[in-house]
């Protein structure tokens, strides 16, 4: 869950009394997702400044 402190996601305070530990993995799960899609859209945009 370091990776939601460090993205400012969440606090370790909010993590170990606000969120269960469910919704603490989707919040991840989601940080995890738009990652993905800024990367393959920074790959995309890349590919296309090259041809």
């Amino acid at each position: 869950m370091y990776v939601l402190i460090k993205a400012r996601l969440a606090s370790k305070m909010e993590l170990e009394t606000v969120y269960t530990l469910d919704e603490a993995l989707k919040l991840y799960a989601l940080y995890c997702m738009d990652m993905d899609i800024e990367r393959g859209q920074a790959e995309e945009l890349k590919n296309k400044v090259q041809t």
